[in-house]
């Protein structure tokens, strides 16, 4: 008996080290791969940058703004956001967006970067799905806007409005072209992937997740749609077709007027005095 303990022990042991040496093999696998999509993703983004032009560069800075740091999670929440200015007495109950999934990670209001202009782009998220500006598409022939209601989903190819949308139920939404029917970006499939991908991305690994992350935002475009591809001066030349949806003459003159297509155009750099630029408050 005394004879066979040695060997077991051994063998203990030899199980304990191999058991080691595949743990470590496993860590220093992920550690790899993390750094690996990391520099895939700073590449990527550094040739997008490269291949910007002047004006592009100028359009980004100014969607970027001088604030890096994320906002706090209020601001992502339009109920939550409206909360916080109760100062308004508003008796408005905000209409929150229950079909479309770009929000279910990024919020009703996702434009936080830029204190400055994020108003005016959060404005925009009341009426236009995050894919109508995020998701371009080139050909007019492989494109077709629909309203859709932000409680049950129904579309409508074209809705009354009467000057402005206001706290609307609806959103336009980009459609594209596959082969004769016109359909979402968001398919029945891809809902499906992102619903089991947000259930389990807090146990992901980082390759995984960063995986995962580049299927959702596949669709998306490097160059989105501009301010001024809509607030141009000629009708036939905006990204949206104003008059097919239902915009009326009224509304249509204001949204290509040369006070709206004036200032886009003038503040490209969006020059601001350091004593009107926001600040947080103190606590």
């Amino acid at each position: 008996m005394s004879n066979e303990n040695p060997g077991m022990l051994k063998r203990f042991y030899c199980l304990i080290g191999m058991a080691i040496i595949l743990y470590c093999t496993y860590l220093v696998y992920i550690l790899v791969m993390h750094i690996w999509h990391q520099e895939g993703s700073h590449a990527e983004e550094t040739a997008y940058k490269d291949n910007l032009t002047e004006s592009e560069r100028l359009y980004q800075q100014m969607l970027e703004g001088i604030d890096k740091e994320e906002a706090d999670s209020e601001y992502r929440d339009i109920g939550k956001s409206h909360e916080l200015y109760t100062f308004h007495n508003s008796e408005i109950k905000v209409k929150k967006d229950t079909q479309n999934y770009c929000i279910k990670c990024h919020g009703d209001v996702p434009h936080d970067k830029k204190k400055e202009i994020r108003s005016f782009l959060n404005m925009h998220a009341f009426f236009l799905a995050c894919e109508t500006c995020h998701i371009k598409v080139e050909n007019v022939e492989d494109k077709k806007f629909v309203w859709y209601n932000k409680i049950t989903g129904e579309r409508h190819s074209r809705i009354d409005i009467d000057s402005y949308l206001g706290n609307t139920v609806n959103k336009l939404l980009v459609l594209r072209k596959e082969g004769d029917e016109y359909i979402p970006y968001a398919t029945s499939q891809m809902k499906k992937y992102i619903s089991t991908f947000n259930r389990n991305v807090t146990s992901m690994s980082s390759s995984a997740k960063s995986a995962g992350l580049k299927v959702v935002h596949r669709p998306m475009s490097e160059k989105p749609v501009r301010c001024d591809s809509c607030h141009t001066t000629n009708i036939n030349e905006a990204y949206i077709p104003l008059q097919k949806v239902g915009y009326p003459e009224n509304r249509i003159s204001r949204i290509l007027g040369n006070e709206v297509v004036g200032m886009i155009e003038k503040y490209k750099e969006f020059y601001i005095p350091g004593f009107l630029k926001p600040t947080e408050e103190e606590e």
